[in-house]
């Protein structure tokens, strides 16, 4: 048996080995460019906390593109160079980067982070099999039964509303995918949940820096200082496959046993080659539906307390077009253009992911004059260019929004387009080949909520004991994904026949 002394001594000298040639291919790289790059800072690390602002602030100085070389990243802030790139040039920008941690945590079986490749192909296909536009109607027996329950959950527990929105969110891919109901109190979905912060420092630049800036630490054992991000990456990778499997097989074994059928195993029943893709589905759609929906749902709620104007005119609208009398459903979407429009808003000033997925570049471009490279090599690891599109910045360019950081549903109604844009023109949902492969079931769940929320209640800023108004700050999450702080609030029925319509969703 090989002693530690020994496998410490052989790992602190292939750790010293590849210190010299990482730095030296580094060296080399630096020395012979000759070509012109865009302009950025130098920075010894990247920012984490609030990033898309300090993004921003770059680009007030450097322009429409941002290039920093020590990290090889092109950030954008500006929507015109978003869909050249991303879109007009897919073919060039579609990859992702998938470290070795990312690897470790899971990342190659889930759709929005996987590398450009045959293996991602054949995962979207099954996916846009099932989540494409004309395919969605299927889920909406399970938005109605979830959604619903939220607004009775509303009823009876209004101060729990944060908890009864990732139960939506949760509960609704357990629902319309598998036929399980399954809430957050669940030992596997807390799992889930568990692992969403993993993966958020895993996608975002500087995140895991020791490793970003030493990546040959991949190689030395978890035990080694400096590496355990391997420790909590393959941690992360346990709970993945856990949640891949556990609910497919409960499915499964329900559709075989007789006791209900679900989308899922009956997709897998009809297509048995297609089975690790149609697991890695249902893996990706929960994880996904865990904190965007809810980020966009609490932020949706959190705008109405803070704008009852909005809240009032939006109500007024439903009462005039569907009455009082019972609660919205999709047929109604084309005949409350102010509730789109609150709907679009609430997308565009609080996208659930700030900065997206960056995409990776796989061939040197060159764009506006600047020479865009396709990557850097540090020991046997690959790295591409990132390409960051700033949808934070992108969706307060003062250039094509008046006010830009005001809540204005109206700058929707008064478009000439009006509010009923094209799905691809929310930037919440990304760009090009690696836009949202669920972004209609999304989009049609945040809606359904949002326009019945304002149908049955009232949403206002709770009060002292004097009667005062309390304040609410506002305050946002500052990491990978974005959402409200926790805050209070107080939710009524807007009348005591509002609640009691509610209610009696539960009989249905």
């Amino acid at each position: 048996m090989v002693s530690p002394l020994v496998i410490l001594i052989a790992s602190l000298g292939v750790a010293a080995l590849a210190l010299v040639l990482s730095l030296r291919i580094r060296r080399n790289r630096l020395d012979t460019a000759k070509l012109s790059y865009p302009p950025g800072p130098k920075v010894a690390a990247m920012p984490i906390l609030d990033a898309w602002v300090e993004y921003r602030d770059w680009g007030n100085i450097y322009g429409d593109l941002i290039y920093l070389p020590e990290w090889n990243t092109l950030i954008t802030n500006n929507a015109e160079v978003a869909v050249d790139l991303l879109e007009k040039r897919a073919r060039i920008y579609s990859d992702r980067s998938m470290t070795p941690i990312m690897k470790l945590c899971g990342g190659e079986n889930l759709l929005s982070v996987e590398c450009y490749s045959e293996k991602w192909r054949r995962d979207r296909r099954v996916f846009q099999q099932t989540f494409r536009q004309a395919a969605v109607s299927q889920f909406y027996p399970s938005q109605y039964n979830k959604v619903h329950e939220f607004l009775r959950n509303l009823v009876s527990a209004p101060d729990s509303f944060l908890e009864h929105i990732q139960r939506l969110s949760q509960g609704l891919v357990f629902k319309s995918l598998y036929g399980l109901e399954i809430g957050p109190e669940d030992p596997l979905a807390k799992k889930a949940i568990s692992i969403v912060g993993t993966f958020a420092r895993a996608l975002l630049s500087g995140g895991f820096p020791t490793y970003e800036l030493f990546p040959w630490l991949i190689y030395l054992p978890s035990w080694f200082p400096g590496c355990e991000f391997k420790r909590v990456a393959a941690q992360c990778g346990k709970i993945v496959e856990e949640v891949d499997t556990v609910p497919f097989n409960i499915a499964m074994n329900n559709l075989k046993d007789g006791i209900c059928t679900s989308p899922i195993a009956e997709l897998a029943v009809q297509k048995p080659e297609d089975l690790q893709e149609i697991k890695a589905m249902g893996t990706m759609s929960f994880i996904a539906a865990s904190d965007t929906t809810m980020s966009s749902i609490s932020s949706f709620l959190l705008a109405m307390c803070m704008h009852p104007d909005v809240q009032a005119k939006a109500q007024e609208e439903i009462d005039r077009v569907i009455g009082r009398d019972r609660l919205p459903t999709f047929e109604d979407r084309r005949s409350l253009p102010y509730v789109e429009a609150v709907y679009r808003e609430v997308m565009r000033l609080d996208p659930p992911i700030p900065l997206g997925f960056p995409h990776v570049s796989t061939e040197d471009d060159f764009y506006r004059g600047y020479y865009i490279p396709k990557g850097r090599f540090a020991l046997w690891i690959s790295f591409g260019c990132s390409v960051v599109a700033n949808i934070w910045a992108i969706n307060r360019d003062p250039n094509v929004y008046s006010e830009p950081d005001k809540f204005m549903p109206e700058r929707y109604t008064n478009s000439p387009m009006g509010p009923f844009e094209n799905i691809d023109n929310i930037y919440a949902y990304g760009f090009g080949r690696r836009v949202c492969a669920g972004r209609y079931m999304a989009d049609n769940t945040v809606w359904l909520t949002v326009a019945s929320v304002l149908a049955a209640f009232t949403l206002e800023k709770t009060k002292d004991e004097n009667g005062n108004e309390i304040p609410i700050t506002g305050e946002m999450t500052d990491l990978f994904f974005r959402h409200p702080r926790p805050y209070k609030s107080s939710i009524t029925p807007r009348s005591h026949l509002a609640g009691e319509l509610v209610l009696a969703t539960a009989d249905h």
